[in-house]
């Protein structure tokens, strides 16, 4: 599997190759971690293994400090995005980080009409 450094988002899985943040380089207890979870993507754009790798993973990443090495590579931030721009795919939608928000979005949306209706 080829992995080309970007200098955004932190990691990304396509079919035949991984984007990985170059700045990522610099942190090998982050590095080592981010790649095995990519690595055990499949190369299927969307499945629910997929899903659940990412929503209920255990991989081994610290999360302190990834939230300190987003802090230190603003555009790592484009993770979160469920749209990415890739030079090699083009536009992208992630439709786990887009499942992700609406699964939140739905509940964040019962709990406000639950709240104004019953209580």
């Amino acid at each position: 599997m080829e992995i080309i450094e970007v200098s955004h988002s932190i990691a990304n899985r396509y079919s035949n190759h991984i984007e990985i943040n170059k700045n990522l380089k610099k942190y090998p207890d982050l590095l080592k971690p981010i790649l095995e979870h990519e690595l055990s993507h499949t190369d299927k754009p969307w499945t629910f293994q997929d899903f659940k790798l990412d929503f209920v993973s255990k991989s081994k990443v610290p999360f302190l400090k990834l939230i300190k090495f987003m802090f230190r590579h603003p555009a790592s931030f484009l993770q979160l995005s469920p749209i990415l721009y890739s030079k090699r795919k083009g536009l992208i939608i992630d439709v786990n980080l887009l499942v992700m928000y609406l699964i939140m979005l739905l509940v964040f949306s019962i709990t406000i009409y639950i709240g104004v209706k019953y209580l």
